[in-house]
Order: C-alpha cells, then sequence, then structure tokens
C-alpha cells in the first residue's frame, strides 16, 4: 500500500452546502492515491507510525483546480479579429487576416499533429504551473469526422500529462462550415447520423457540447443533435444565450445538460429550469472581458435560485486567449461579483461537479489525492488578487477513472 503523511499545513476546500472549510492545523493521510484523512491534527490521534510525516513548511493544501471549460487544443491565432475590433489601421498595414472561429478551423486543420500536440503540452505546461489536476478539452476546430477524431484523439493521448486528467467534449456544433454555409440544419444531420455514433463507438467522447446563440445554432436546428446525444447516453453541455437571447439555457436544461456555460443573456426561466435540472452554471469571465460585453450573467439572480456556479478559462484564440484559471476565478470576483467562496468552489468542487467528477474538488474521505500546496496564509487570496506562483504538487492523481 502506498501512502504519505503530510503535516505543518493548512487546509482549505468547500463542503457540499457552499461553506468554506478552513483548517489552520491540519493533517493529510493519502493512501493509494486517496484522501484517507484531511483535517485538524488534533482529530487524528492514530497515526501511523510506519510513515514519516513530511513537513509543508505551514502552506495551504487544497484540492487540485479543475477548468471545465477550454478549446486547448488549435493552431494559429485570432490578432486580426482583435485587432479588427480595436486598430484596424494596424490590422491593414500588417496585413493580419480576421476570419473568427473558421479561420481557427482553418488553422487547426492544416497543422502537423505533431505540432498540435506540442502546442497543446505548451499550454497544460502553463496549467500544470498553476495548480490545475484536471482539464476540460473540447473538439470544435475540426468540423468534419478526420477533423473532429484528430482533436478528440490528441485530448486522450494528452490525459495523463504532467499527471493533469483529461476530459472530452465532442463540439461538432461548434459553428458551420463553410461547406454546409447556407444549410446549417444539413451539417446538423451529418454529425447526428455519421459523426457523433462513430466517435462514440471510438470511446472518444466523454460528453457533448454544442453552440446554441444567436452566433451559434438556434434552438430549433440543434435539437436532433441534443436528441442523438441522449440517445448515445452522453451527458451534454452547451454554451448558451452569450451574444444574445435565443432560449439556449431553457433548451439545455429540458435536455438535462450538466452545464451551461457563457449565460451572458440568460433568461429567468432558464435559471429556474437550472435549479430543477441540477445544472452548473460556467462563468467564463475572460470571454466577457476580452468581448467588452456590456451584460454579465445573471449572478445574483444564479445565486438566489441556488444554482451551482464554476469558472473556468475558455482558453481559445479568439475570445480568451489565456491559460490562468485563478486570474479568471479573480475576473469572476471582480467583473461578475462573485463572493470568494464561490470563485474557490468555482475552481475546485463547481468545476469538477460540472464534468460529472465527484470524486475530487474537496478534501473529503476517499476523494482522489489531487492536491496542491500554496505559499499563502488563507485560500481568498487565491481569487481575490492577481495570483502568480507554482504551486506544490501533493500525491498522484493517476488513481482510477472518470
Amino acid at each position: 500500500m502506498e501512502e504519505l503523511l503530510f503535516g505543518n499545513c493548512s487546509l482549505a476546500d468547500v463542503d457540499v452546502s457552499g461553506s468554506l472549510r478552513f483548517v489552520q492545523d491540519g493533517l493529510i493521510h493519502i493512501q493509494n492515491g486517496r484522501i484517507a484523512f484531511a483535517g485538524p491534527r488534533g482529530e487524528r490521534g492514530d497515526l501511523p507510525r510506519r510513515l514519516e510525516l513530511l513537513d509543508l513548511g505551514s502552506r495551504l493544501v487544497t484540492p487540485g483546480l479543475v477548468d471545465c471549460h477550454t478549446h486547448l487544443i488549435y493552431a494559429g491565432d485570432r490578432l486580426g479579429d482583435f485587432l479588427a475590433e480595436r486598430d484596424p489601421v494596424a490590422l491593414d498595414q500588417h496585413r493580419f487576416q480576421s476570419g473568427g472561429i473558421l479561420a481557427t478551423v482553418a488553422a487547426t486543420n492544416s497543422a502537423p499533429r505533431e505540432s498540435l500536440v506540442t502546442l497543446a503540452r505548451r499550454r497544460l505546461d502553463q496549467m500544470a504551473d498553476h495548480g490545475v489536476t484536471s482539464v476540460e478539452i473540447k473538439s470544435g476546430y475540426g468540423l468534419s469526422l478526420e477533423g473532429e477524431r484528430r482533436l478528440l484523439a490528441i485530448a486522450r493521448e494528452l490525459s495523463g500529462y504532467r499527471d493533469i486528467e483529461v476530459v472530452t467534449s465532442f463540439l461538432g456544433a461548434h459553428t458551420v462550415p463553410a461547406a454546409f454555409a447556407d444549410a446549417p440544419s444539413d451539417y446538423i444531420a451529418f454529425l447526428v447520423e455519421e459523426v457523433m455514433p462513430i466517435l462514440a463507438g471510438e470511446g472518444l467522447i466523454d460528453m457533448v457540447d454544442c453552440f446554441i446563440d444567436p452566433e451559434g445554432f438556434s434552438p430549433a436546428v440543434i435539437v436532433p443533435y441534443l436528441m442523438r446525444a441522449k440517445e448515445l447516453g452522453l451527458p451534454l453541455r452547451a454554451h448558451v444565450d452569450q451574444f444574445g437571447a435565443v432560449g439556449g439555457g431553457e433548451l439545455a436544461t429540458r435536455f438535462g445538460a450538466r452545464s451551461i456555460d457563457h449565460l451572458e443573456h440568460l433568461s429567468q426561466a432558464a435559471i429556474v429550469a437550472a435549479r430543477s435540472a441540477g445544472t452548473v452554471a460556467v462563468l467564463l469571465p475572460f470571454a466577457s472581458l476580452h468581448k467588452r460585453f456590456p451584460t454579465n450573467p445573471p449572478v445574483t439572480e444564479l445565486r438566489a435560485q441556488g444554482v451551482v456556479m464554476a469558472v473556468a478559462t475558455d482558453l481559445n484564440p479568439g475570445t480568451s486567449p489565456t491559460s490562468s484559471l485563478l486570474l479568471a476565478a479573480y475576473l469572476a470576483v471582480t467583473l461578475y461579483g462573485l463572493r470568494p467562496v464561490e470563485a474557490f468552489a468555482g475552481v475546485t468542487r463547481h468545476g469538477a461537479q460540472a464534468l460529472g467528477l465527484s470524486d475530487r474538488g474537496s478534501l473529503e474521505h476517499g476523494s482522489r489525492a489531487d492536491l496542491v500546496a500554496w505559499e499563502v496564509a488563507h485560500p481568498y487570496e487565491l481569487v481575490t488578487s492577481v495570483f502568480d506562483q507554482r504551486p506544490q504538487r501533493l500525491g498522484s492523481s493517476r488513481r482510477g477513472t472518470h
């Protein structure tokens, strides 16, 4: 039996009610990659005498961070899109091309596989260096059977790199590819009839995602896609109501979506439905900041209805070119008005909940020992400042599967 015993540390996580648990003189006992005990030192009277007590130097131990929404595998950049909105003169002078999601699709599909893997590992390095131990990676920059298969297969191979576990989301319904420009329903039919069954059968999909929005797919067009996900037994997620209100939140929760994400124009009816369905609201403040949205997600209403809120980076080249999850949490506090405990929960317990990962995100008995130790005195320091340090990783995350 592999065992580790850590002391001279404080501990922090969030319980199932959303309340902070903070222990200033803590002890952690790990057995075979799982938490056997994490709590006040004085409550563990039967310390295993055969184990050396590993001194953490008064660090704060928390669950590993969970980034529950990323588009991490891509090539190219979208500097042209950025300059088109902010500096058209520079755009013209330097001949940058703009083109939205389809520009990234073209760059990604033309990039060698080895290049995509190298770029993805570089981004995972940044995440691991800042406490992330689980990450969701979406496809959606392939928009064909082979393109989506390649991205999902790379994501599968990346799981375990830097001891980070990867969860995959099929995002074929990200946007309409050029070949189907005038026929979005035909594109959805292609995904439903050909792509989804094949990739699900190959074991490449953990969840199915889609974009229900004025800039994405209408509710009427996307319904067969949602139905197919349900038929295949795949949990559903959805980008909804980001650029405008189209009823995406209501539709996704009607299909039992595990999470709804973005939410800048989410309706009150969708908020009530999310509570009833147990759907997690995933907040992506970098995208709001990057796009300079005048409307924020309805945090006050979500809180009043008791809807669980997670926070993620939305790492992508177009609207959120960053891998810093703690900075996303900071922006959720400063831009959206999240309470510090909500932001901390959002990148730990509730981020895991958005991915259906009940075995991590907390310090509870039996949880995976995906733990990190920080040189801070209080957990709120992690989410209320522009925080940049490399925490110490404890234990091993490669225990069991999701």
